[in-house]
């Protein structure tokens, strides 16, 4: 798992992030259709914060000179990488909800 999450790049980190953000939020929206519309945002935010900082946290389990030292440099990078990952899959996710709102809305119609 360490080493599937170390490789992954800002375009793979994006990808795998837009395809879960995306299956997530359909399976939310199977689930719980009339709330999700408000909260839909939280699952690719949720998984960009988890993916991003599991690495840290996954490395920091030497001595407190290591831990800061792992932690300083991912706090160097986290506002490009979450911002760009979160974006990947904030957008797929949105589509995914006016999608299947749309197709619920055409069927109330029938």
């Amino acid at each position: 798992m360490k080493a599937f999450l170390e490789s992954l790049s800002l375009s793979s980190g994006a990808a795998f992030i837009a395809v879960v953000s995306a299956v997530v939020v359909w399976l939310l929206c199977l689930v719980c259709p009339s709330s999700l519309r408000k909260v839909w945002v939280v699952v690719p935010l949720a998984l960009t914060n988890c993916l991003y900082w599991s690495v840290a946290w996954l490395e920091a389990d030497g001595d407190k000179y290591h831990r800061a030292l792992v932690m300083s440099d991912y706090h160097n990078w986290a506002l490009l990488f979450i911002g760009a990952w979160f974006l990947a899959g904030a957008i797929p996710s949105a589509a995914v909800v006016r999608i299947f709102f749309a197709l619920k809305a055409g069927k109330d119609h029938d």
